[in-house]
């Protein structure tokens, strides 16, 4: 069996990724066996309130591009709208969906700490 010159050089490439990839894990498994982890314990409060936080902050990141992607969208969807006079009822319907869908998109995003919130609520309530 022989291996084609540009086989040979992506296994060689292959064989070199995976190597300098490999190097750090290897010797992060080094220093475990040493037992430095550098990983400090953390009770479960401190890391709920810790993944709330993060939540929270790209839940405040998301808003605004939400925003203005729903905004362009709707846009985009006026225009099409505009269109159907030329196209006939086939894209008006399409039209339509792709509103209800935004629509509905943008009830989920800003809804979503509610139905989190009532979700938990339920949820304390049946573990009582």
């Amino acid at each position: 069996m022989e291996v084609s010159p540009g086989k040979a050089g992506v296994i060689f490439l292959l064989v070199a990724v995976l190597l300098v990839l490999a190097a750090p894990v290897l010797a992060n498994e080094q220093q475990v066996q040493a037992g430095s982890t550098g990983i400090q314990p953390v009770s479960p409060e401190q890391f709920a309130q810790k993944t709330n936080s993060m939540i929270d902050a790209a839940y405040k990141a998301a808003g605004p591009v939400a925003d203005a992607v729903a905004k362009i969208m709707l846009a985009v969807s006026g225009l099409a709208a505009l269109l159907v006079l030329f196209s006939g009822m086939k894209l008006f319907q399409k039209v339509v969906g792709a509103v209800l869908s935004i629509g509905f998109g943008i009830l989920l995003f800003y809804g979503a700490p509610y139905i989190v919130g009532l979700v938990k609520g339920l949820a304390q309530y049946v573990t009582r």
